[in-house]
């Protein structure tokens, strides 16, 4: 049956499983795993309840609900956005379209900080730079007290999200509006800084799946005639509120990785630390002042 012509019809939970089933251009078992998605967390219909109640009929709520948001990932629209949640780290973050969807690359970079920082004896300071959904941040504050966390963006709807993140998680990360344009001294000096930035060249625009599209701009590329634009802003962010040895973890785009290595150059950087990602690509770098 067409989602077309649902709304004419009653509806039980395995129909509606056949409709996702016919509809999507995904196997059974990856429309299955969506489908189970919006019935829990939209639907508030616990999954199991197709196994032992497959003739439970659907609500005209519901039902409006499964085929609205079938429609949209039918769409290519993010299934994160539509349940506006995204696992990170252990933690479920809010997300919408003001922000990136977290990646599980990033995850390792949290990982490198929190595994290098598991035995420190006295407090550190740490700024997440265009932190978005405050993924990165909020995770490290959240597993080591030790870290005095800030998170920041130029983007005001982003760190609504941030706020959002900051009181369902209960984080005590604090959280400032930064433009890394308008580069200045900040009222605090940071032993560590850890960034995400943008770092898309717009020239790879087509090699990226259709659902990025939906994702911010703002969050995902740089400017076409500099595509380490960002880099060289939180380094001269760096120069001017970084501590003596202080330390940098960022992830870099793996295509610029020689243009990369070629600014390091132009600042006074005593180590450089490379690491792979899980999908053998240079992803990662820590650098130490």
């Amino acid at each position: 049956m067409s989602y077309m012509d649902v709304k004419k019809f009653s509806m039980n939970i395995i129909e509606m499983r056949s409709i996702y089933r016919d509809n999507l251009s995904l196997s059974n078992d990856e429309s299955d795993f969506v489908y189970k998605i919006i019935l829990k967390e939209l639907c508030d219909i616990d999954p199991i309840k197709i196994a032992l109640e497959p003739n439970l009929n659907l609500s005209l709520e519901s039902k409006d609900t499964l085929i609205q948001k079938m429609k949209m990932i039918i769409d290519d629209y993010p299934i994160d956005y539509i349940i506006n949640k995204k696992n990170f780290y252990g933690n479920d973050f809010y997300v919408d379209e003001n922000v990136l969807i977290p990646r599980p690359e990033t995850e390792e970079l949290v990982k490198w900080l929190i595994n290098d920082h598991l035995n420190i004896d006295k407090q550190k300071r740490v700024i997440d730079l265009c932190t978005g959904s405050g993924c990165i941040g909020i995770s490290i504050d959240i597993n080591n007290s030790y870290l005095d966390v800030t998170i920041s963006d130029i983007s005001t709807e982003a760190l609504k999200v941030c706020e959002i993140n900051k009181k369902n998680l209960k984080s005590n990360v604090k959280i400032i509006e930064l433009d890394l344009n308008s580069i200045s001294e900040v009222n605090r000096k940071y032993d560590i800084i850890i960034s995400n930035p943008p770092y898309l060249h717009p020239s790879e625009t087509n090699q990226l799946d259709k659902n990025v599209r939906y994702e911010p701009d703002i969050a995902l590329f740089t400017p076409k005639d500099n595509p380490l634009h960002f880099y060289e802003k939180i380094l001269d962010f760096a120069s001017i509120n970084l501590t003596k040895k202080g330390i940098i973890y960022l992830e870099i785009n793996p295509n610029f990785t020689k243009e990369f290595n070629q600014i390091l150059t132009n600042y006074s950087i005593n180590h450089v630390n490379f690491k792979d990602d899980f999908r053998g690509k240079k992803r990662l770098v820590k650098l130490i002042f």
